[in-house]
């Protein structure tokens, strides 16, 4: 199985880099996190061996899908290549000054990062925590070019909460097909928070999309019942 990045195994050594590539030509399937993965790997083993997803899941047992919210943009990550935060940053700019920011606090966070006056950025939260803190905001923005989980996106739509993400990722490509734009096209992203900070009416159709989008494609009924046809062809 597959988790993060499919090119992750490129900043290994070089003699563990042939071995990880060994073991993908020793295995009898390949699990990945996205669709967009599948060509990658296919690309590496060729042949039939079998190579599908495992998509990304939510338990959601006693977590309530969001009433009421404020008045924040959510960042998705911090300012490293690895999440794009410099550029969701940008992008959350457009809804100021209407909105306030605030960001997460990942395990690649630069200490400067608490320096950035006009970012408020929440404590590191247990899976649990962050769900509940999650619905209080207004819009997300996760401008990672990193293709891995998507769970920010994922966790964003169960809570109707529109989110600007790079289509690549089938949680953001699937649960946010509005607000989805191209790698880099930093500029599509800006006009979208732009329709969404002044078009109520496209807010809610993104918002509304989302979690029947979730509950149509994410759920955990949704997710065994794909995996159980994965194993079974496996």
């Amino acid at each position: 199985m597959q988790e993060g990045p499919n090119w992750i195994f490129h900043d290994l050594p070089i003699h563990q880099q042939f071995w990880h590539y060994n073991v993908l030509m020793d295995v009898d399937g390949i699990l990945t996190e996205n669709r967009s993965d599948i060509p990658y790997f296919r690309g590496l083993v060729g042949g039939d061996k079998p190579i599908e997803t495992i998509p990304s899941l939510m338990i959601t047992d006693d977590v309530v899908q969001r009433s009421e919210w404020g008045n924040v943009v959510i960042l998705g990550g911090n300012f490293v290549h690895w999440y794009g935060g410099f550029d969701s940053y940008i992008v959350g700019k457009v809804f100021q000054p209407e909105y306030d920011i605030a960001s997460v606090s990942m395990g690649r966070k630069q200490t400067l990062e608490d320096s950035i006056e006009d970012i408020k950025y929440l404590p590191y939260y247990q899976w649990r925590e962050w769900i509940d803190a999650l619905s209080q905001f207004h819009v997300g923005v996760h401008l990672m070019p990193t293709v891995g989980a998507g769970t920010f996106n994922m966790n964003c739509a169960f809570h109707g909460i529109p989110c600007i993400g790079y289509e690549q990722v089938d949680t953001q490509r699937d649960l946010h097909p509005l607000t989805s734009v191209k790698n880099e096209d930093v500029e599509s992203a800006r006009k979208i928070a732009e329709k969404l900070k002044n078009d109520d009416g496209f807010y809610q159709e993104c918002s509304n999309q989302s979690q029947e989008l979730w509950k149509e494609l994410y759920s955990e009924k949704v997710f065994l019942e794909h995996m159980n046809k994965v194993f079974g062809m496996l």
